[in-house]
């Protein structure tokens, strides 16, 4: 089971008790060490855990305007984020970083995300090409580099990693940030040691970054132990969190070993990278919205013109209402926009007809005549919905629709007016609410 459905499910029934007594707490508590044993979790430190949840939770006296439902599930939120260490603080500066990590750990992707996450915060970035020893590794992180439009230096054919690192230490003094690939192995050996080292005395990093696999679960622990001890370790960067059903393993174990984590990797785009913080995800596993993390998507996803231009003036048409449903699409997929909303046992089925309704949207307007975007009040014709319909391969229903939700986020833009802020974040989730009724 995922931990964050079984997490809530075990909470549901603290939630959905008629009574909440020390049986219910208890039973809580049973389903609590079950999910988490399965997702890995160290069975030590899953007992220490769940010991703390009861005690707390029948022991302390509920804060005031708290209920004893609500203090339960408060206590759960604390204990899970006590276990899981502290949120990591990204450095907006100048500044080296040092990547290593063992083959299929998603070490040189997780540098194209981590250099597009620089980028991103007006940090002029470059990767370097130092995994001398697998031989795609060089044109994988070259196509990376394009891909976020980064710097990128290497030296193709070149076996010493330290050259490449003095070389590149010249080459990239103009960056902000310079990223290092380290050279990979199948497993931890003196040679990987040996060359790290090397390569770490000359780069001087002031960071130093391990990536792992979340399917190694309580396994990562041990291998940041192993590297902390060779190189001294800043953070680690876990990928593979939206797939792993040893997530939480992985997580606790590296928090456990002293290690800190940095960056999680939520999907194969190279915008799913995020700074790790254990409030947010403590909340996420546990039903909480993550509003911070969903106004954050929408900041990066408002540079259309069109989309500007109508939040500026309070007015629609369908050329802006385009322009939203575009970055709606920018935002990821509407399952995790779901969950930041607190949304997270939604059916698979709705989430994909939503999905399906939002591209069938874009290919109506997409259909329309110029002056028919720019001027909404046309397309209440019948006959236009037809012809619409018609070049977009849609059904006459579906045209209408779409016609329908236009005017409702009209509505709301019109409402929403005098509140700018309002506005804003309202404008941009809009095409979804008309297609969740």
């Amino acid at each position: 089971m995922d931990l964050g459905s079984g997490i809530r499910k075990a909470l549901a029934k603290i939630t959905g008790a008629s009574v909440v007594d020390e049986a219910a707490v208890k039973e809580l508590v049973k389903e609590l060490q079950r999910v988490l044993i399965s997702n890995d979790v160290n069975v030590r430190l899953v007992f220490d855990l769940s010991k703390r949840i009861e005690e707390r939770a029948l022991k302390e006296k509920p804060p005031a305007r708290l209920s004893l439902r609500e203090h339960v599930v408060r206590v759960v939120y604390d204990e899970l984020e006590k276990i899981l260490g502290e949120k990591y603080e990204v450095k907006l500066e100048k500044q080296k970083i040092l990547v290593c990590g063992l083959f299929g750990a998603g070490k040189t992707t997780s540098i194209g995300k981590m250099a597009r996450f620089y980028q991103s915060k007006g940090l002029k970035t470059a990767v370097v090409a130092g995994d001398v020893h697998r031989p795609a590794a060089f044109d994988q992180l070259k196509q990376l580099s394009e891909q976020v439009q980064c710097g990128f230096f290497g030296l193709k054919g070149e076996k010493d990693a330290v050259k490449i690192a003095r070389d590149s230490l010249q080459s990239l003094k103009d960056f902000d940030v310079l990223i290092f690939d380290s050279a990979g192995r199948s497993a931890f050996d003196d040679e990987l040691v040996t060359e790290l080292k090397a390569v770490n005395e000359v780069l001087n990093p002031d960071q130093k970054l391990l990536v792992v696999s979340a399917d190694l679960g309580q396994v990562a622990g041990k291998q940041a132990q192993e590297f902390d001890k060779a190189i001294g370790l800043t953070g680690v960067v876990i990928t593979k969190m939206d797939g792993s059903g040893k997530g939480g393993g992985a997580l606790s174990s590296v928090a456990v070993s002293g290690a800190r984590v940095a960056f999680i990797g939520v999907g194969e785009k190279m915008t799913d990278l995020e700074p790790f913080n254990p409030e947010s995800f403590v909340g996420q596993l546990v039903g909480f919205a993550d509003l911070p993390a969903l106004l954050e998507k929408v900041k990066e996803v408002s540079d259309e013109a069109a989309l500007e231009q109508a939040l500026e003036s309070g007015k629609l048409d369908f050329e802006s209402f385009l322009a939203q449903m575009r970055a709606m699409k920018k935002m990821g997929p509407l399952k995790q926009i779901m969950q930041m909303l607190g949304m997270y046992d939604v059916p698979e089925e709705m989430v994909s007809q939503s999905e399906s309704r939002l591209q069938s949207f874009e290919h109506a307007v997409l259909s329309m005549t110029k002056n028919e975007r720019k001027e909404p009040e046309l397309m209440k014709n019948k006959s236009r919905q037809q012809r619409v319909a018609k070049g977009s391969g849609l059904k006459d229903d579906d045209v209408r629709e779409l016609v329908q939700n236009f005017e409702r986020v009209q509505k709301m833009m019109k409402m929403a007016k005098g509140n700018r802020g309002l506005m804003k974040r309202l404008g941009k989730m809009a095409p979804n609410l008309g297609g969740l009724k």
